[in-house]
C-alpha cells in the first residue's frame, strides 16, 4: 500500500471515530434525579511530569520510552497533552487531525503503559491554532460572528471523544479544557460540556486556567468540577538572574491570593504546568519560551532557582491536589538546551530529590 493510501485510510478511520463521538450514550453514573454524580477527588496528590504528544498513530512508538524514564524520576503521575486544531482564533473548524492528534489506539496504549509503570494518568486536551493571526492563541478564541453555539457544539464533540478514551483506559483525571479565556464567561455552556463529559467518563474532572485568570469572578463553573487547575507562569522577578529572596517575596504575594481563592472554592488546586526554561530571564516571563533562546550557565542556574523556590513555597502546602512539572520530552536536554525540560540539568537533581521525598511521606 503506498503512502498516500495509508494516510487516506488513517484519516478515514480517525474521522469515523470522531463522528462516532456524536452518538448519544447512556450516562455512566447517575443519581435518582438523572443528573451525573460528581466523583470525589483523589485523596493522594498528583506528583508528575507533563508530556506533549505530537503526532497521530505513531504517538505510542515515539513516546513509549519516556514512560519508564518518568517512573525512574520518582513521579507517581504523568499528564498527557493531546491536541485539537482550528485554523485561527475566529474560525469555526475545530477538528481532530489524524496526522497531529494522538489516535485512540496509540493514546490508549500509552495510558496502559503508564499504569503498568505505576503512574496515574491525567489527560489534558488543548486547542491549537494552525494559522494564528497577530500572535493569537487559544486564550483569544472568538468565533466568527460570535457563533458560540457552533463552537461549543464542536468543542463538546472534541472533548467527549477524549472522555471516552479516558474512560476505557482508566485515566485518573480528565481536564475538560485549558486556557480558553474568552470562552470562560459562558458558564451555562461550560456546564453543558461538563454534563456531556460526565455521561461518558466516571473519573475526576478539572479545568486548567491561565495563571492570571482563575478567579471565581472569571470562571463560574468551578463548582461542577473536582479539581481547580492552573498554570504558574507568574512574573517572579524584574529581570534575569534573580535571587532566592526576590523569588520568595513575589511568590508570597501570589500565594496569598491563590490560598484565599482555594478557601473560597473548596477544591484541591492542581498546578498543571510548573516549569521554566533554562534561559536568563525565565523568572520574569515564564511563559515566553522564545524570549532568550540561548543556553548559558546563568540560565541553567535560574531554572534551578525557580524549581527550588516553587518547592519551598508550595511543596508542603495543604489544599494542593497536585503538581505537574513542565515538561519531559524526547530531547537530550543537558547544558546546551534552553527549553523547559529539566533533563540533564541542575533542575533535574532538584526534581529527583523532591519526588523521592514524596515517596517517603
Amino acid at each position: 500500500m503506498n503512502t498516500i493510501c495509508k494516510l487516506s485510510c488513517l484519516a478515514f478511520a480517525v474521522t469515523v471515530a470522531w463522528h462516532a463521538s456524536r452518538r448519544p450514550v447512556q450516562a455512566v453514573d447517575e443519581t435518582s434525579t438523572g443528573r451525573p454524580t460528581v466523583p470525589k477527588a483523589s485523596q493522594a496528590p498528583f506528583h508528575g511530569m507533563a508530556v506533549q504528544l505530537h503526532g497521530g498513530s505513531d504517538v505510542y512508538e515515539h513516546y513509549k520510552g519516556l514512560i519508564p524514564e518518568i517512573a525512574a524520576l520518582g513521579a507517581d503521575s504523568v499528564l498527557f497533552v493531546v491536541h485539537g486544531w482550528q485554523t485561527h482564533g475566529g474560525s469555526l473548524d475545530l477538528h481532530i487531525d489524524a496526522r497531529r492528534t494522538a489516535s485512540p489506539e496509540a493514546l490508549g496504549k500509552l495510558c496502559d503503559l503508564a499504569a503498568e509503570h505505576g503512574l496515574r494518568v491525567i489527560l489534558m486536551p488543548v486547542v491549537l491554532l494552525e494559522h494564528p493571526r497577530n500572535k493569537e492563541w487559544r486564550g483569544r478564541i472568538v468565533p466568527e460572528g460570535h457563533n458560540w453555539d457552533e463552537w461549543f457544539r464542536r468543542y463538546t464533540r472534541f472533548i467527549v471523544h477524549f472522555a471516552r478514551i479516558a474512560e476505557k483506559h482508566g485515566v485518573a483525571l480528565l481536564m475538560v479544557g485549558s486556557e480558553l479565556i474568552k470562552t470562560e464567561v459562558y458558564t451555562d455552556r461550560w456546564e453543558q460540556v461538563i454534563t456531556e463529559v460526565r455521561q461518558n467518563y466516571r473519573g475526576a474532572l478539572g479545568y486548567s486556567a491561565n495563571w492570571d485568570h482563575y478567579q471565581s469572578t472569571k470562571i463560574g463553573f468551578w463548582p461542577r468540577l473536582d479539581y481547580v487547575g492552573m498554570t504558574s507562569y507568574y512574573k517572579l522577578a524584574d529581570g534575569p538572574n534573580p535571587t532566592a529572596e526576590e523569588l520568595d517575596r513575589n511568590w508570597a504575594k501570589f500565594k496569598k491570593e491563590i490560598i484565599a481563592f482555594q478557601s473560597e472554592v473548596k477544591k484541591p488546586i492542581l498546578f498543571t504546568e510548573v516549569g521554566w526554561c533554562s534561559q536568563e530571564g525565565a523568572a520574569k516571563e515564564g511563559w515566553n519560551y522564545y524570549a532568550n533562546q540561548k543556553a548559558t550557565e546563568a540560565g541553567l542556574r535560574e531554572q534551578q532557582l525557580l524549581y527550588e523556590a516553587f518547592i519551598r513555597n508550595w511543596g508542603e502546602e495543604g489544599g494542593i491536589g497536585g503538581i505537574i512539572w513542565w515538561e519531559w520530552d524526547r530531547s537530550t536536554g543537558g547544558p546546551n538546551d534552553y527549553n523547559y525540560t529539566p533533563r540533564g540539568k541542575p533542575a533535574e537533581k532538584i526534581l529527583r530529590a523532591w519526588f523521592a521525598g514524596r515517596r517517603n511521606d
